[in-house]
């Protein structure tokens, strides 16, 4: 899963690039289970941030405040993760799932975090 997510998200892979690397490792799986664990990715990443929010406003308001880094990522048609790390801290303060990336749907992101 971690793997499936870091190559869609982080390296930008496709799921049918992320396929051939998985299977050239012998491991069998379908185009359907990269996209199930695509989806769980983003969920237990979701959760992860939800959870530390309190630690992470600590650990940024002790460094000073941060400078906000909002940046959107989405496979085809898919909605888009939206992400805000602070680039000095190297810390994602919050992340969302929000079907566009219009001002409506970044708005109430923005004001949250």
């Amino acid at each position: 899963m971690v793997y499936v997510g870091i190559a869609l998200f982080v390296e930008c892979k496709n799921e049918k690039l992320i396929l051939a690397e998985i299977k050239s490792r012998n491991v069998p799986i379908s185009i359907r289970q990269v996209g199930y664990l695509a989806k769980k990715f983003i969920v237990y990443l979701a959760l992860a941030h939800k959870e530390s929010r309190g630690k992470i406003k600590e650990q940024l308001s002790l460094k000073g405040g941060y400078i906000l880094h909002s940046d959107g990522t989405c496979e085809g048609d898919s909605p888009h993760l939206m992400s805000a790390p602070d680039e000095i801290a190297q810390i994602v303060s919050d992340n969302i799932k929000i079907p566009s990336e219009k001002a409506d749907k970044i708005i109430p992101f923005l004001k949250r975090i």
